[in-house]
């Protein structure tokens, strides 16, 4: 009888351990993801808009762009580095292969994610297929150094072979985030003043009331706690690619 594979939930915690290997730069990271959620409203005020719920998030992805872009990336490789030490990634040299890749591992992200984003909004399966299958390629890129086409083909390969186990991880990660913004939707509703439920509150308030920067501060912990998790899984990928077949 064929033992089961075993799940990759276990990211998760390791994605923890992870954090807890630098306490201090991941506890800036979380404040500096606190400060960049609250340029959001700051940009909004500047261009003159007026409230509005599809507004917000355009304004919010622009501040929280550097983050995205290249402090997650960055403790992504810092962290790999130190772990794997791959000819791909080496301890030694990591910051300098890492500015040399950062923008181009980005760019293929933010092309994967239109992609997949067009896929989603117009037919849904597509989208979801694109995403179980080319999902690693920007990390692959950012921290083996694959050109995109062959990132893109390395995870294809890798997710046809086992993607069951890793979208249950996946899964649980995205569920933490579900439960995470639940719970700060509620929160929220009972600590901001109430305002118009089509408009939201206003970006004066959000930018000044104190529960906003408290929940800026925990969602960019979880932000990098799951980004962690990620690492963690796409470790377990790669291992799992190379152990020999039983």
């Amino acid at each position: 009888m064929r033992t089961p594979l075993p799940s990759h939930l276990g990211a998760l915690r390791e994605g923890l351990a992870l954090l807890r290997r630098h306490p201090l730069l991941s506890l800036g990271l979380a404040l500096l993801a606190m400060l960049l959620a609250q340029l959001g409203p700051a940009l909004e005020m500047a261009a003159g808009v007026k409230p509005s719920l599809l507004v917000q998030p355009i304004f919010g992805f622009a501040g929280l762009l550097p983050l995205e872009m290249y402090f997650i990336p960055r403790l992504q490789a810092q962290l790999d580095a130190e772990l794997r030490d791959a000819p791909g990634n080496p301890a030694a040299t990591w910051p300098t292969v890492f500015d040399g890749r950062w923008l181009k591992a980005f760019l293929l992200r933010l092309g994967l994610s239109v992609a997949i984003g067009l896929g989603l909004f117009c037919f849904l399966v597509p989208g979801l297929l694109l995403l179980t299958l080319f999902g690693w390629a920007p990390m692959r890129m950012l921290l083996r150094g694959d050109s995109a086409l062959a990132s893109l083909r390395w995870s294809q390969a890798a997710m046809a072979r086992h993607w069951p186990r890793i979208i249950q991880a996946v899964l649980a990660m995205l569920l933490v985030a579900l439960v995470y913004q639940i719970a700060a939707g509620w929160a929220l509703d009972r600590l901001l003043p109430a305002a118009d439920p089509d408009l939201g509150p206003s970006a004066l308030v959000r930018l000044k009331h104190p529960a906003l920067w408290v929940f800026n501060l925990l969602g960019g912990a979880m932000n990098l706690w799951l980004s962690s998790s990620l690492l963690a899984l796409y470790h377990r990928l790669e291992a799992t690619l190379a152990a020999p077949a039983a």
